[in-house]
Formats: structure tokens, sequence, C-alpha cells
């Protein structure tokens, strides 16, 4: 019995034309059907974990992420898609605050808190501009 893998290698090395490829592929497909239950089999059902306790604060915001999506308000293709940790941004908010003379430790601060707490979930900030055809969609989870 010839492969489908030995099919394709002929097929590449000029043997076989694309016709006959197609058949040959076609007959190994029809071996294959005949052998074939459709029926798949019963999974086993696994035992019920046991319900881990809550995890502490910290690592519960360890889990949690900034999204930060730009897409096509026609299409809605991606032009943008930026996932971070909150961890990381925290960093980026200590570095940022260093070249931007309009971000002071407060206002950091009182951010940062708010993406800390667990009440903050969900879009941020959604906003469309029609004028360059994007929607930007933050939002934290």
């Amino acid at each position: 019995m010839v492969t489908r893998k030995q099919i394709l290698e002929m097929l590449a090395a000029g043997e076989i034309d694309v016709n006959r490829a197609t058949e040959m592929l076609g007959e190994v497909r029809g071996e294959i059907r005949e052998g074939y239950d459709p029926t798949p089999p019963e999974p086993p059902v696994p035992p019920l974990p046991a319900t881990p306790p809550a995890p502490p604060r910290a690592d519960r915001q360890r889990g949690r992420w900034l999204h930060i999506h730009v897409s096509d308000l026609q299409t809605g293709r991606n032009r943008v898609k930026v996932n971070v940790p909150l961890g990381l941004v925290q960093f980026g908010f200590k570095i940022g605050a260093h070249f931007a003379s309009e971000v002071d430790d407060h206002m950091m601060k009182s951010v940062m808190e708010a993406l800390r707490s667990e009440e903050v979930t969900g879009t941020l900030v959604e906003v469309e501009d029609e004028d360059d055809n994007e929607r930007v969609h933050i939002f934290v989870d």
C-alpha cells in the first residue's frame, strides 16, 4: 500500500502528475474509510478535582491583564493588539513617569491602585475615530 507521504513525494519529484496524485490519494482515502469507525470512543470521565483555596490577593493580580486593541471600524480586523500583564504595566508607568512631566507620582499611584482593585474589570476606554477609521478598546481582565 502506498502512503499519502509517498504519493506527495512522487508528485514533488515529478514522477506523477497532479491528476494521478489525486486519483492515488482518493484510493488511499477509500482504504482508510473502509476500516474507519466514525463512532468516537467514549472518553473516560475524570474525577472532579478538589476545589483549591482562593489564591492570595497578590497571586490573583499576577493573572490580570491590560488589553489594548485597535481595529478597523469597517472590517473589524485588528490593526494593533497588545496584551500586557498588570505587573508590567506598573513597571512601564514607573519608567514613563520619568519621561512625561505631566505624570506625577500621585497620578501614577492612583491609576495603578484602580487597575489593581478587583472591582476594575472589563472595558476602561472604548473610542471610535471615524476620521482614521479606527476603534480603540482598552480593557482589563
